[in-house]
C-alpha cells in the first residue's frame, strides 16, 4: 500500500485543546464556567485593543503588513533594540517552527528540559532531529545537567523561564555561568519568556538583555498572556540581525494577519492596561498560594500566571469533580506531572469560586 504520511507523525501527537467553551458548559450544564486551565488573561485585552480592532475591521480584505513595522517599530522602542532584530510570529508556537524549518535536521540533537511546554518536543521531532531529555530537577530547569547533555551534534538548547508547567525561574548567575560553558561556538540557545511580564523576581534574567553579548540566544515572547491577546495569536522573537535574516527565509509572506498587528500596537500604548494585569495576576497568585497551602496542598514556587499544586493521587479525579462544579483546571498528569493540578489565576473572584468548589469536594 502507497504510505502517503511522514513516518515522523508516529511519533507526535496532536495538541488537546479542550472541547469549546460553549460545547462543555451546555455538557455541564451550569449556568457559569470558569477556565482557569489556559493561562489566559483575567482582565482581557486593553480597552485600546477593542477600539483598534473596531477599527481595523473595515481593512479585512486587505493584506497585513508583510513585514509588520509599525508593530516592529512599537516594540524596538519598548525593548530598546534595533526592530532589525525583531520577528514576529502567528503566536510564539509559529515561532518555535520557523527556528527548526531554518536550523535543525536529521542528526542534530536539540538538549529539552522534561517535562515542558509540548511544542519544543514536538518541533524537534518533526524535523528529524533527536530530543534529548534533561529531566527537572525540583521544579527546576537543571542547567547543570543540560550542559553535560552538549555534543558536537547538540544544535540548540529550547529553556524556559518562568517554566511552563512548573513557574519556577532561571537566575542570572545559573544562565551566564551555563552560557560560559558553552564555549566560543555555541548552539543556539532558545529562551521561551512567554510569562516573563509576571515574574517579581529581579534575578529574573532577561533574554533580550542577552542578546549583545550571546549573539546565538533568542528570546521568544507573547502578547497571549500579559497582553490578554490569546485569541489573536501573536508573539514575537528577538535575536541578532543574522539570526532574524534566516528565520525570515522560512517564514510565510503575511504570517500575522493585520487585526492582529493592530490590537498588539494598542495593547503596547496602554501601559496602564498592562501594569493592572500584572498587578492582578501577582496579587492573585501569592493570594491562591496561601490558601492553597493552607487547605494542606504543596504549590510550586511560581512567577508564571499559574499554579502548580500537587494534589495527590487523586488529582484526575479531583480535575473531573472541579470541571462538574463549573470549574476547568489542568491536569497535570497530561504536561507531565502526575498528581498534580495546574491552575491558572483568575479575577479575584474566580479564584474565589474555585477555592469554594475546592472545598465543597475537599471538605476536609
Amino acid at each position: 500500500m502507497r504510505r502517503l504520511w511522514r513516518q515522523v507523525l508516529d511519533k507526535v501527537s496532536p495538541y488537546e485543546a479542550g472541547k469549546p467553551l460553549e460545547e462543555l458548559q451546555a455538557e455541564l450544564g451550569v449556568g457559569e464556567l470558569i477556565r482557569l486551565s489556559a493561562n489566559e488573561s483575567p482582565e482581557g485585552p486593553s480597552p485600546r485593543v477593542v477600539e483598534a480592532l473596531s477599527q481595523e475591521a473595515a481593512s479585512a480584505h486587505l493584506y497585513p503588513d508583510g513585514g509588520g513595522t509599525a508593530l516592529r517599530q512599537a516594540l524596538s522602542r519598548r525593548l530598546g533594540v534595533p526592530p532589525e532584530w525583531i520577528i514576529l510570529g502567528n503566536g510564539a508556537d509559529e515561532l518555535l517552527q520557523l527556528i527548526g524549518w531554518a536550523a535543525f535536521e536529521p542528526g542534530d540533537e536539540v538538549v529539552i528540559p522534561q517535562p515542558s511546554f509540548e511544542p519544543y518536543g514536538s518541533v524537534t521531532i518533526l524535523m528529524g532531529a533527536t530530543p534529548v531529555w534533561s529531566p527537572i530537577n525540583n521544579y527546576r530547569i537543571d542547567l547543570d545537567d543540560c550542559a553535560k547533555r552538549l555534543t558536537p551534534r547538540t544544535k540548540a538548547f529550547i529553556l524556559c523561564s518562568p517554566h511552563n508547567p512548573c513557574g519556577t525561574i532561571i537566575s542570572r548567575r545559573e544562565l551566564s555561568g551555563f552560557l560560559a560553558r558553552l564555549g566560543d561556538d555555541p548552539p543556539l540557545v532558545i529562551l521561551d519568556e512567554a510569562y516573563r511580564d509576571f515574574c517579581d523576581d529581579p534575578d529574573c534574567q532577561d533574554g533580550v538583555a542577552l542578546l549583545r553579548e550571546h549573539p546565538r540566544v533568542i528570546a521568544l515572547r507573547t502578547f497571549s498572556k500579559i497582553a490578554g491577546l490569546a485569541g489573536l495569536r501573536v508573539g514575537y522573537g528577538v535575536a541578532r540581525t543574522d539570526v532574524i535574516e534566516m528565520l525570515n527565509r522560512v517564514r510565510a509572506p503575511y504570517n500575522v494577519n493585520r487585526l492582529a498587528q493592530a490590537a498588539a500596537v494598542a495593547a503596547l500604548e496602554d501601559q496602564a492596561h498592562w501594569e493592572l494585569t500584572r498587578s492582578v495576576v501577582r496579587e492573585g497568585r501569592l493570594f491562591l498560594r496561601v490558601e492553597l497551602e493552607r487547605r494542606g496542598l504543596s504549590v510550586a514556587p511560581s512567577h508564571a500566571n499559574f499554579l502548580l499544586v500537587k494534589v495527590g493521587p487523586q488529582a484526575g479525579a479531583l480535575r473531573q469533580s472541579l470541571e462538574r462544579a463549573g470549574v476547568l483546571v489542568r491536569d497535570g498528569a497530561v504536561v507531565g506531572f502526575p498528581e498534580h493540578l495546574r491552575i491558572s489565576i483568575g479575577t479575584r473572584a474566580k479564584n474565589r469560586k474555585l477555592l469554594e468548589a475546592l472545598d465543597r469536594i475537599r471538605p476536609d
